[in-house]
């Protein structure tokens, strides 16, 4: 297939710096005139993200710079039921001037260029055409693409839309690497950092990169790679039947080192700080597995790659203000001990993002800084809270 060619010509570009990153309200009506003056107006607008610098009274801290944002690097403190623990994660270099609110539109993958470099090399096909509403509310084509070997290539019905899967591969994959957080999760037992003998982390990535540019997607990221090796996914195979039983009968027969791949959770970046939007309208919890492009890359080349939803940015506006993180735990606090009961609550992590609100409008959306806080009933199970970095108020996607 064409995909396979792309590591001769990904190689050719390694001089490219790559960096690892380690790791509703109802939708308003837009007329169609507006919607069609915003896309000209849109832009992408990103710099590198950086790690940025942290004060606390109760931490120690780093020198802030002339006209700097400075934020703690942890805060530590038992408000009623709620304890803070908590990791403040800023990856980003904010001064009072770069903090923006803006307008973001989906980026469009542009179908002709995806269906050559996926699908071109496959001589017999079938094609399931259907229309589903897209980003605007309009009703947009979606197609599939099966060829007999069950490749799959799919478009829409948003413009960002794109879902390629080989399936040699891909069902062992899904069965063997676990990062929800479920009684499965092992995403731990593999390198985010170390090596396979095929191709460097970095050598694959720049696959990933050359692809999205294929495709005109233009944007800057941040990415987690973890490096699947067989011998530990030929460890963590695990099928189930209808009834829940453990099912051998679909276990890989044997392993080897062709079944070697890197799988990549791949985040926008913007100004310095990640986007963050409900996935697919129905998964609200920010991490790995709602990343917006995920992608596996073997020595044979791309075996998935699926974009859910990337952005442009225009009508940008400085001079925003951010509210103090006392503000931002205070918020938090007061929601957790007005629930019934006497559960305790631990917060762990709050970091900054950019928030695109999907819900503010009908393929043209807000965009804002926003405090994701993680955590969890203590002995329970996870929770997150947005929290508006402006006002200090939760937001309800």
């Amino acid at each position: 297939m064409k995909i396979k060619r792309l590591f001769c010509t990904a190689m050719a570009f390694m001089v490219l710096p790559m960096s690892l990153y380690g790791c509703g309200k109802a939708e308003q009506e837009s007329n169609a005139e507006l919607v069609s003056e915003k896309q000209e107006q849109i832009t992408e607008s990103a710099i590198s993200p950086v790690e940025a610098a942290g004060t606390n009274a109760e931490s120690d801290r780093k020198p802030e710079t002339e006209l700097g944002i400075a934020f703690p690097e942890n805060f530590s403190e038992t408000i009623g039921n709620v304890t803070f623990n908590m990791a403040i994660v800023v990856n980003g270099d904010l001064t009072e001037g770069s903090v923006v609110t803006a307008k973001a539109q989906m980026q469009k993958v542009s179908q002709e260029k995806a269906f050559e470099l996926f699908f071109s090399d496959i001589a017999t096909y079938d094609t399931y055409d259907y229309e589903e509403e897209d980003e605007y509310g309009k009703m947009a084509h979606s197609v599939t693409y099966v060829s007999p070997e069950e490749t799959t290539l799919t478009f829409g019905p948003v413009s960002s839309k794109l879902e390629y899967m080989e399936r040699d591969l891909m069902p062992a994959v899904r069965n063997t690497f676990v990062t929800f957080g479920d009684n499965r999760y092992n995403a731990d037992l593999y390198s985010t950092e170390g090596q396979l003998s095929f191709m460097t982390r970095e050598e694959a990535f720049a696959t990933v990169q050359k692809t999205l540019q294929a495709l005109d997607i233009n944007m800057e990221t941040d990415y987690t790679g973890y490096a699947l090796d067989h011998e530990t996914m030929q460890t963590q195979e695990y099928y189930e039947d209808m009834n829940g039983n453990i099912d051998k009968s679909q276990y890989k027969a044997q392993w080897s080192g062709a079944d070697d791949c890197y799988y990549f959770y791949i985040d926008q970046i913007y100004r310095g700080l990640p986007f963050y939007h409900v996935y697919n309208k129905v998964f609200g919890d920010a991490g790995e597995i709602h990343a917006p492009v995920q992608a596996v890359v073997s020595a044979e080349g791309i075996e998935y790659f699926e974009i859910e939803k990337v952005f442009a940015v225009s009508e940008e506006k400085g001079g925003v203000s951010l509210a103090d993180m006392d503000m931002v735990v205070k918020t938090a606090a007061d929601k957790f001990n007005q629930v019934l009961g006497d559960t305790d609550y631990e917060i762990t992590k709050a970091q900054l993002y950019y928030y695109v609100d999907l819900s503010s409008g009908m393929g043209i959306y807000d965009v804002k800084p926003a405090w994701i806080l993680s955590g969890s009933e203590k002995g329970g199970k996870k929770m997150q809270m947005i929290i508006d970095a402006q006002t200090a108020e939760e937001i309800l996607p």
